[in-house]
């Protein structure tokens, strides 16, 4: 199976008087919502649906609380999860405060195993 793409074009912001470029970009072919997801991983095993449904909830909510405490999550063949935060700089590490500190994110970043994935996948051009 491959991953199907389109060509999109679009201009440099910085130089907005050059022509377009065009670069390929995935095309989703649906998604899988939680249900699918505990129901796929239900056939494949002697759990029940209700049962995956249930852990992966629990998973997140532990997830959750893990971040919260500032803890990283590894999930192993998953990869890990992390806090990241975006902050105005000062001159001194005492001038340092909470309130400098603008965004939160969390940070995925996939194991290698999901990495070594990505260098597997084959693409198809999807025609217009």
């Amino acid at each position: 199976m491959s991953v199907n793409f389109k060509s999109i074009a679009r201009r440099d912001p910085r130089d907005i008087m050059a022509t377009p470029k065009h670069y390929a970009m995935v095309v989703s072919n649906g998604a899988t919502d939680i249900d699918q997801l505990s129901q796929l991983i239900s056939d494949g095993s002697t759990v029940t649906q209700a049962d995956v449904y249930a852990v992966i909830i629990r998973l997140v909510n532990t997830i959750q609380n893990e971040l919260s405490q500032g803890r990283t999550v590894r999930l192993g063949k998953l990869g890990s999860f992390n806090l990241s935060v975006n902050s105005e700089g000062v001159d001194t590490p005492d001038k340092v405060t909470p309130s400098l500190i603008k965004r939160t994110k969390i940070r995925y970043r996939p194991s290698l195993e999901l990495n070594n994935m990505l260098k597997t996948l084959r693409f198809s051009k999807k025609s217009d």
